[in-house]
């Protein structure tokens, strides 16, 4: 008997020569960005994302998921997809030096945290203990029915990962949206 194929994947950028970032800093002690709460003290726009040194003439891409960046047509895309749990902050990218500035950019907090791993089918490597936040993964299984019809959200288990609807894939990529890749749960190793 062969599984069920699950309506979602993770979102993740698919460049290898993409620019690499270091995340904002969190708007409060209470406020973070991997949460998937509302902030109770949004961050000061523009929200900045520093440039890794080395990584300045690396490629921009629209969706930086470690960064909590994504550029207007993205942001765009996901919208006009139906996500309405995403509030989004103008943002730029800079070099540490502030001599490169790159602007068009959207700081995200998705709201939603989802124990959504089928617990039954789910591969962990880890003690079951440690299975929310930061949990090592080896074969993902979502179980669609503990998502509550949300299109977009972040995976408790393990809470880098942002989970997308097809209907979200769909949409992306009609718009032909670079560097964007969807990888099937099972892809997935944390």
């Amino acid at each position: 008997m062969t599984e069920a194929r699950s309506q979602y994947y993770i979102l993740d950028s698919g460049n290898p020569n993409r620019m690499l970032l270091y995340p904002p800093p969190n708007p409060s002690l209470r406020d973070r960005w991997m949460s998937g709460r509302r902030f109770v003290k949004p961050p000061t726009e523009p929200v900045v994302a520093t440039i890794q040194p080395g990584y300045e003439k690396s490629e921009l891409v629209p969706y930086f998921d470690a960064a909590r960046m994504m550029n207007v047509a993205m942001h765009d895309a996901l919208r006009s997809a139906g996500v309405d749990n995403l509030d989004a902050y103008d943002a730029e990218i800079r070099s540490e030096d502030g001599s490169i500035v790159h602007r068009g950019y959207k700081a995200f907090n998705l709201i939603g945290l989802v124990q959504a791993a089928d617990l039954k089918k789910t591969v962990f490597n880890d003690p079951p203990a440690s299975r929310v936040i930061d949990a090592s993964i080896e074969h993902l299984v979502i179980d669609d029915t503990k998502v509550g019809g949300l299109l977009m959200f972040r995976l408790a288990e393990f809470v880098g990962a942002v989970i997308v609807h097809e209907k979200v894939r769909r949409v992306i990529e009609a718009r032909r949206i670079r560097d964007v890749v969807f990888r099937e749960p099972h892809e997935f190793v944390s």
